[in-house]
């Protein structure tokens, strides 16, 4: 790819100094041509990329993405709450008052079994009689042994890190249309070139019409020579209407590559600007990459895959334990040991805990219970595994309409391949035939066997199969451009 990309620059950086050497000359008139700075390959390339919208756009996605990855980390990590709690002030006239407050400081990690820890308290100071009392001081912790926040929270980190990695194969993505834009741009500018010898061709046909008729006696008011004579006239405007959008097409190219670039009027061999020594690059072959990280089938499964993960999340059941210690239990007037269980199943929970007082005269354990039951939960929960279970399905169908579009690209592409290969025979075939098609009227032309514009005619059309050979191995560049954007993560 990189060699690719290093060829496709190279003919730029001579369609450059091909201008640069043409500027130095005259053009018809007489007058200098405006000398065009040359420029280096990665001048060239990195002036097209970064002019591309796209990617500075996508560049900047991609840094977003990784401050949302690096938020969800913190967010999924060790947190630490603190709080004042309720700050309550009582100042009654002719009394000193009294100040309450309940801080408490709160630890979580939800990654971790959903694991957290409190201590909490409450605090009274009385004014008048310069007093603290603290009440209600625990120490506690809880962890789910069932449930669906460990899972849920990898699932959140996974899906954070996704998206980064999708921004990053957009930003791969985009860079390689980026690069196919280049290649297809220099063929558009080479096939004006070869549009120009093929009027030029047209031209030739005409004139030995022309010719023709000269030689027959036709005279020059006759309509069938004026007919001749207007057919030459048009294959010239033709011939300038394709220079002038040539030119243009120059213009813009070079625009997009952050480069401005004036071309004057005066009359330029097109040909020159072709460069000879370009590559052949071998088609690569579809089957020989990874069917797994066909882009469309990497992400069907991906989001299957990642569905799962959050339908066997949901679960309905589960189930954790707490426990802890508070000094001054306001239940029991005395420092207690806690522990406690909660479970829900279905639309039903409960809660229960128990308070163990540290006295050795009356001990009176403290119980707690609560419940709650929601009988629409149970019936909600069974629909809600039935959509589950479609959706399973539905995911599974879009793995399977990705591998049927691997199929079908595969088959295309394939295609493609011989097409491009017929191409190349057959063009390079026509080559050989009127390059020596030429040698030979070159030679009855400087004996006088041949008119001047046959022999101009078998030259323009060796031109302009040598223009097509050009064509050729461009599109075998993006035809691997092509093969290389259906797939993600490669390494070749």
């Amino acid at each position: 790819m990189n060699k690719n990309k290093f060829f496709i620059i190279l003919i730029f950086c001579l369609t450059a100094n091909l201008f640069s050497q043409n500027s130095q000359g005259q053009n018809q008139n007489g007058e200098d041509e405006t000398q065009n700075d040359n420029y280096t390959l990665s001048e060239l390339l990195s002036g097209y990329l970064a002019n591309d919208l796209d990617l500075q756009r996508l560049t900047l996605e991609v840094k977003k993405s990784s401050l949302d990855l690096e938020q969800t980390k913190i967010d999924e990590g060790f947190d630490v709450t603190l709080s004042t709690g309720t700050m309550t002030f009582y100042a009654p006239q002719n009394e000193g008052g009294k100040i309450s407050v309940k801080p408490s400081l709160e630890l979580k990690i939800p990654s971790a079994k959903n694991l957290s820890g409190e201590v909490s308290t409450n605090y009274e100071y009385d004014v008048s009689s310069k007093t603290n009392k603290f009440e209600d001081t625990k120490f506690s912790a809880s962890i789910d042994i069932i449930s669906e926040q460990n899972e849920l929270s990898k699932i959140r980190l996974l899906q954070s890190e996704r998206t980064l990695l999708e921004t990053k194969r957009n930003l791969q993505s985009s860079a390689l249309s980026a690069e196919k834009k280049f290649y297809t741009e220099l063929e558009e500018i080479l096939k004006l070139i070869n549009d120009i010898y093929s009027y030029r061709q047209d031209i030739y046909t005409d004139r030995l019409e022309l010719e023709k008729l000269k030689a027959q006696g036709y005279s020059i008011n006759s309509s069938t020579f004026r007919i001749a004579q207007m057919n030459v006239t048009t294959g010239e405007h033709n011939i300038q209407t394709a220079i002038h959008n040539l030119r243009r097409n120059f213009v813009i190219f070079y625009k997009h590559c952050g480069i401005t670039l004036e071309l004057s009027e005066g009359r330029i061999d097109f040909f020159d600007f072709i460069p000879t020594q370009i590559p052949d690059v071998e088609a690569l072959d579809f089957a020989s990459f990874d069917k797994e990280k066909f882009s469309l089938i990497e992400s069907s499964v991906w989001n299957f895959e990642i569905n799962e993960k959050i339908r066997k999340a949901d679960k309905n059941f589960s189930f954790g334990v707490n426990g802890g210690y508070t000094i001054n239990n306001s239940v029991t007037d005395t420092d207690t040991i806690d522990a406690g269980v909660f479970t829900q199943v279905g639309g039903v929970g409960v809660n229960c805990g128990v308070s163990l007082p540290l006295t050795v005269n009356d001990f009176a354990p403290a119980f707690s219970i609560s419940a709650s039951v929601n009988p629409n939960g149970f019936r909600s929960r069974k629909i809600t595994e039935e959509k589950y279970e479609l959706s399973s399905k539905q995911d599974l169908i879009e793995i399977g309409k990705a591998e049927q579009e691997y199929d079908t690209a595969l088959i295309s592409f394939e295609q493609s391949v011989t097409n491009l290969n017929w191409e190349k025979n057959t063009t390079e075939e026509n080559f050989d035939l009127y390059q020596k098609h030429e040698n030979d009227l070159r030679r009855y032309f400087n004996q006088g066997i041949v008119s001047e514009s046959e022999y101009l005619a078998a030259r323009n059309n060796r031109q302009l199969y040598e223009v097509r050979k050009v064509i050729n191995k461009l599109d075998f560049i993006i035809h691997n451009n092509n093969v290389r954007s259906q797939f993600v993560d490669l390494e070749k």
